[in-house]
């Protein structure tokens, strides 16, 4: 094994300096700290978990204690577990006991010498006694998952009484007379829960077969032997697999509609329909708590997680024979949304016609009547909701008990934002975004790049949370050339018109608590635009500019590598999840922590003749099923922003950030009196004023303020709404 004395010698350095190399500690040079961690390298010395080990004094490792990975519950929760696991520096170490309790006791004996921080077990054991009396780990960090063993302290599960009561009331309302119902064993507690609340609350006639894990693909040709059934009902997706089997070739009886119990992923079945929970959101809730609380004394990890259900099983169209127009925009959500309109159009008979435009071309079109009346539906930028949506929407409230029902769920921030005009609703909220800072993470936590920093800066590299703060770091990445980052500027700056530089202006303005409504008039704060100005004309000056109209460029610099941060609108960061990066990006909150609120609404128009199939669209796109293949496809939606699935994040792990910081969003469309502000016009010119100095050598910062304010007062008739 190599030893530190090992890498000492191989680098012509001290054991001290090897020492504090390797633990992150310590006033050691980037020339030294290179010489270092090159010889650990060709040594063969695992840097992470060796150092890790060191500090600590303890494993680092949870043990997980599995039936199979077979089952595609247990596969997701693990997978979900490690990459949490991971991201906090411990490792998971699996166990698979194929559900047989000798195996299991095996298991225990051997994992006494791991020195784990915690277990987590899907027991076969009828004891926790088992666990408790051979390990001298924490009581409390012994966490049983769904299946509750005697004496257990900790345990976890999905709420499966609620699972039997929500697929029998399911069942009675559709013509089933004969059910079938495939099951683990009794014993298992979560199985137990089941059986009891279906059986209590089902009306039907009804059969139970009752398997374990080693038997139960006889017994799926046992159980269909006898009986036709109209329905079978599954506690996991693989017994319903094993039914389809069993009646492809034991059985003349055509194959009856099968209901199961499976964890959430994309997924679509013609012989199935999924009732849903989370093993994905559980594997990472469980060991984030866990890790988390691992140092507390007094601590429980005891839970019930609520189930997801059925996605689809409500689903019931409309059948029209006509055709709908669409007015949108070029965007990843549009992208996404032609890849699915055939779904839409085979379940309603409704033919859409989508009219793609840039986004300056929507707002023309929206200004000429003549125009905007030849659409059915129009997704419009949120900053032209207050301006323009009373104009051109119907009133959506009374319409539709689904899409009512839809509405009233949405939090009332976002309501107010993306629905609502002086609080009626006028619009639905599409793919509503916000700003954020994304990094590159394997950067900015390199030991060598920190070094340099502060060998540059006096100051440790940390995530900006202030303009200040991320214009030094953009002077580091633009004027350091050692290895790591002579490619790579800090980051790129699009300018290629008012509209998006105002956002960049703004941004800054909104960093330092400035306003832009001020009682009745629209202008900006002295001091606060001047300083403002300054900042942007620093990261002006030090960042890759580009001649562009929008944010995908801006994007595209940082997804290939090129730019160690970009600030954008989420919506268009959807492709760094497929890129080359993905697994090295860092999500932060902007700079100043008040990023600018974004994306879109939809609206039904006014004067619409197809009504009935607009709102038809709007409760399709509203659904959980069509908002999650939206999302996948590298969209996003409303509906899957305030979600939790962990399906959605596992794609987009900035999505659960954005839920929080959505709350500090900023889009000054409207004063306290109602009064509605063209917060498009007004931005565009302020950003015409903001090129302009941009481009000064020596730009007069007064001059612009002046300029600017006298812009917005000259307009002002033009820019709020009198009534």
């Amino acid at each position: 094994m190599v030893t530190i004395l090992d890498i000492a010698k191989a680098a012509g350095v001290s054991h001290g300096t090897v020492s504090n190399v390797l633990n992150g500690k310590g006033n050691v040079s980037s020339k030294k700290m290179e010489q270092v961690l090159k010889a650990a390298e060709e040594l063969g010395y695992n840097l992470h978990n060796n150092a890790k080990l060191l500090r600590s004094g303890k494993s680092q490792t949870i043990i997980m204690i599995l039936p199979t990975l077979s089952l595609n519950e247990y596969a997701i929760f693990y997978e979900s577990a490690l990459k949490e696991a991971t991201a906090r520096d411990y490792q998971v170490k699996l166990y698979c006991t194929f559900d047989n309790p000798i195996k299991e006791k095996e298991t225990i004996k051997e994992i006494i010498k791991e020195r784990p921080s915690g277990i987590l077990s899907v027991s076969s054991l009828e004891d926790a006694n088992e666990y408790y009396h051979q390990l001298t780990i924490n009581k409390s960090d012994i966490i049983f998952i769904n299946r509750h063993p005697k004496n257990a302290l900790e345990f976890i599960s999905f709420d499966f009484k609620q699972a039997g009561k929500e697929i029998a009331e399911y069942l009675n309302h559709m013509d089933v007379n004969s059910i079938g119902v495939f099951t683990e064993e009794n014993k298992c507690s979560n199985e137990n829960a089941f059986i009891s609340s279906f059986m209590n609350r089902v009306d039907n006639n009804t059969e139970i077969c009752q398997s374990n894990m080693a038997h139960e693909y006889e017994n799926a040709f046992q159980l269909i032997q006898n009986t036709s059934f109209d329905v079978i009902v599954t506690t996991n997706a693989t017994k319903a697999e094993m039914l389809i089997k069993a009646y492809h070739y034991g059985s003349t009886e055509p194959l009856p509609k099968i209901i199961a119990i499976a964890p959430l992923k994309n997924t679509y079945s013609n012989e199935m329909l999924y009732y849903f929970q989370d093993y994905g959101y559980l594997g990472e809730s469980v060991v984030k708590k866990m890790i988390l609380n691992i140092h507390l004394k007094e601590k429980s990890h005891s839970k019930q997680y609520r189930n997801i259900g059925f996605l689809n099983a409500q689903n019931h169209y409309k059948k029209f024979n006509s055709n709908i127009h669409i007015l949108t925009i070029e965007s990843p959500t549009t992208q996404a949304l032609m890849k699915i309109i055939p779904h839409f159009e085979k379940n309603t008979n409704i033919r859409v016609h989508l009219h793609i435009k840039k986004y300056t071309e929507v707002f023309d079109i929206i200004k000429d009547d003549d125009k905007w009346k030849k659409y059915d539906i129009i997704r419009l930028d949120v900053v032209g909701l207050s301006w323009y949506g009373q104009k051109i929407y119907k009133n959506l409230q009374g319409l539709d008990t689904n899409l009512d029902r839809a509405l009233e769920d949405l939090p009332y921030f976002i309501k107010d934002y993306y629905a609502n005009i002086n609080d009626v609703t006028y619009a639905f909220p599409f793919d509503i975004s916000i700003q954020m800072l994304f990094y590159r993470k394997d950067i900015f936590e390199n030991e060598i790049v920190k070094r340099k920093y502060y060998e540059k800066t006096k100051s440790k590299l940390k995530i900006p949370t202030n303009f200040e703060t991320y214009t030094e770091i953009l002077k580091f990445f633009n004027e350091s050339d050692f290895d790591l980052v002579k490619e790579l500027k800090g980051a790129s700056m699009i300018t290629g018109n008012a509209g998006t530089i105002a956002a960049e202006y703004l941004l800054r303005y909104y960093s330092l608590k400035g306003s832009l409504v001020n009682d009745s008039e629209i202008e900006l704060d002295d001091s606060i635009a001047i300083n403002a100005m300054k900042l942007l004309y620093e990261n002006y000056r030090n960042s890759n500019v580009l001649d562009a109209n929008w944010w995908g460029e801006e994007v595209n610099q940082f997804v290939d590598g090129k730019t160690a941060m970009v600030i954008g609108f989420m919506n268009y960061l959807s492709v760094a999840s497929q890129s080359n990066i993905k697994d090295s990006i860092g999500i932060a909150n902007v700079p100043g922590d008040t990023p600018l609120l974004g994306g879109g609404i939809l609206g039904i128009t006014k004067d619409t003749d197809q009504l009935q199939e607009s709102i038809e669209f709007l409760n399709w796109i509203n659904t959980n099923e069509i908002s999650e293949q939206l999302t996948l496809l590298g969209g996003n939606t409303a509906t899957y922003f305030l979600s939790n699935s962990s399906v959605v994040h596992t794609m987009y792990p900035w999505l659960n950030k954005a839920k929080k910081m959505i709350m500090n969003g900023k889009r000054e469309n409207t004063f306290e009196n109602g009064q509605s502000i063209n917060i498009k016009q007004a931005e565009e010119s302020i950003g015409q004023f903001i090129l302009q100095l941009l481009d000064d050598e020596q730009p007069d910062y007064d001059k612009y303020l002046k300029k600017i304010n006298e812009e917005l007062r000259m307009k002002q008739e033009e820019l709020i709404t009198h009534s």
